[in-house]
């Protein structure tokens, strides 16, 4: 069987980690990387042992040598890029959150009902190990049946260089209305969140900013649907304090309570709690799990998903409409804090910014 060739298009720091997930992979192969700083695109084309090295994705896109498409830019950029992919014949992945819009998301939605290419949104958190075992260890019914979900995310300084331009591009969407935290970030924890215990149902939000850049502090409550269940995230931007992480300086945590137990997952992109990444509490007693706790883990399981649906072998995680949901959530909980107001998702109307 050949390996898929994959093009990489976006050299920010975070496609390091995307490329990690296909340099593991058995089944594929980086082929090309494209960015709009061409030198950039050529080193990590060396990086990576990648054959060429684009300055303009439509080249990329141009290059018959190339089968699928990681779209490692910024938001505002998906659509175009997804949408010309896939006339292009390529499979995609684009990075969360999918797009700025629901109208957005439609138009590509749409373009991938029509194509006979595989289209998911990327997504690493619910393929990180010690969430997808507290998946299974809910699903085996290990603490009965989940009532509450409670995420503390926390950030600071530390952890990996990032460029300047990395951050230039983030502050440009924060003018925009798009937190770097609750928005951008803040597609993990929704489909976290979604993954552990299932459909929202409405969303309530408060979000300040400690410099009025970065959206924390910030709480965010949700209800799931068809039962008593809700959900709590906590965002807090310590300026003073050094977060230990291998990369963005930040770290969450989550914890499950169930009828008959509790589940507690202890870290995920930094390494702030220590002892095992997974804790179950249930009959009177704790059981510990020493498992897999890199946060780069998540990136490899995400990749591998990817190739495997494009070789059959899998449903793609997060489909086109799923990454869609994700942004409803994201849109809705930005509105809320705007409209100071509870947001049912099935009443929402994005308006905008």
């Amino acid at each position: 069987m050949s390996k898929i060739r994959v093009g990489i298009i976006g050299c920010g720091r975070i496609s390091d980690l995307h490329a990690q997930g296909y340099l593991a992979n058995s089944d594929a192969t980086i082929v090309a990387v494209c960015d709009a700083d061409l030198s950039r695109a050529s080193q990590k084309a060396s990086e990576w042992a990648a054959e060429k090295a684009y300055g303009d994705y439509r080249q990329l896109l141009a290059d018959p040598n190339v089968d699928a498409v990681d779209i490692v830019t910024p938001q505002r950029f998906h659509e175009e890029m997804a949408i010309a992919a896939l006339a292009a014949g390529k499979h995609v992945s684009v990075q969360k959150p999918m797009t700025i819009s629901l109208e957005s998301a439609d138009r590509m939605v749409a373009a991938a009902a029509k194509s006979s290419k595989v289209f998911r949104v990327f997504e690493n958190y619910i393929f990180y190990p010690p969430l997808m075992l507290a998946r299974r260890l809910i699903d085996e019914g290990l603490i009965g049946e989940p009532t509450s979900m409670r995420i503390k995310f926390i950030s600071g300084s530390g952890g990996w260089a990032v460029p300047e331009s990395a951050w230039a591009w983030r502050s440009s969407e924060h003018k925009q209305g798009f937190g770097m935290q609750t928005f951008d970030h803040g597609h993990h924890m929704w489909s976290v969140a979604r993954y552990l215990m299932g459909e929202l149902e409405c969303v309530s939000s408060w979000i300040d900013s400690v410099d009025g850049v970065i959206d924390c502090p910030a709480i965010i409550m949700w209800k799931y649907k068809g039962a008593p269940k809700y959900g709590v995230c906590d965002y807090s931007h310590c300026t003073e304090l050094t977060i230990p992480s291998d990369y963005y300086a930040n770290d969450e945590w989550f914890e499950v309570t169930g009828s008959r137990g509790i589940i507690m997952v202890n870290r995920c992109t930094g390494k702030i709690v220590g002892g095992p990444a997974v804790r179950l509490f249930n009959a009177g007693s704790w059981t510990d799990y020493d498992i897999d706790s890199d946060w780069a883990a998540g990136f490899k399981g995400a990749a591998g998903n990817f190739i495997d649906a494009i070789l059959g072998r899998a449903a793609p995680a997060l489909s086109a409409e799923e990454g869609r949901e994700i942004l409803r959530i994201d849109l809705a909980i930005q509105a809320s804090a705007r409209q100071k107001k509870e947001i049912r998702l099935s009443e929402f109307v994005d308006t905008g910014a």
